[in-house]
């Protein structure tokens, strides 16, 4: 069953607002390591990562040494390709509805994508829905704990759709969704897909 919808204001920024998994290794955290660069190293999704140790509250503190299972790549790379691939598409559904509105079409960011897959796999770890995380804080907190700087910023999430199409046919038909995919002041978009959570990420870099 489909969840409401629910979309974040957008904010400027002087108002600032398990599933069964075989490891291949153990890593030791090493100074400077972050959870998304332990990720790209090894080629495993955030989401995955992330429910491959849920002794791990927080995302944000990792200490020097603490020992990180690493799925081995076949457990995880269905599902890989298959949230990469939504995401994909909704990014490019988004851009077409923006072309057809007359606006600019968004960028596409790696980092803004790692940070919506990091929400998306919280939401689904933590059981919970909503623009607040009870490990992040807001949208906002989280670009800027990233270090993702932006004048404007947004998020849409939704969950219990089974397609692109499908999550963005109910996004533009919520006026405040929409009004986030059709914001003129977005220049850049993260999307992400996990567990039927959907995740979208905006940032703007205007006046």
């Amino acid at each position: 069953m489909k969840k409401p919808l629910l979309t974040a204001i957008t904010s400027v920024v002087a108002l600032l607002a398990l599933e069964s998994t075989a490891y291949a290794s153990t890593y030791a955290v090493q100074p400077g390591d972050t959870l998304w660069k332990i990720a790209q190293h090894h080629g495993v999704p955030l989401g995955t990562l992330l429910r491959s140790n849920p002794s791990i509250h927080n995302p944000n503190f990792i200490w020097v040494g603490e020992k990180i299972q690493i799925p081995t790549p076949s457990t995880s790379s269905t599902h890989t390709s298959t949230s990469q691939q939504y995401a994909a598409e909704v990014a490019a559904l988004v851009n077409q509805e923006r072309v057809h509105a007359g606006l600019k079409p968004l960028s596409v960011d790696g980092k803004l994508c790692s940070l919506a897959m990091q929400k998306a796999a919280d939401m689904y770890q933590h059981h919970y829905f909503s623009h607040t995380s009870p490990t992040y804080g807001s949208p906002f907190d989280m670009m800027q704990k990233e270090g993702i700087s932006f004048t404007y910023a947004g998020e849409n999430i939704a969950e219990g759709q089974t397609t692109p199409q499908q999550v963005m046919n109910d996004w533009m038909n919520s006026p405040g969704h929409r009004a986030n995919i059709l914001n003129a002041h977005y220049d850049t978009i993260g999307v992400a897909y996990d567990h039927g959570i959907w995740v979208q990420e905006f940032v703007g870099h205007g006046q």
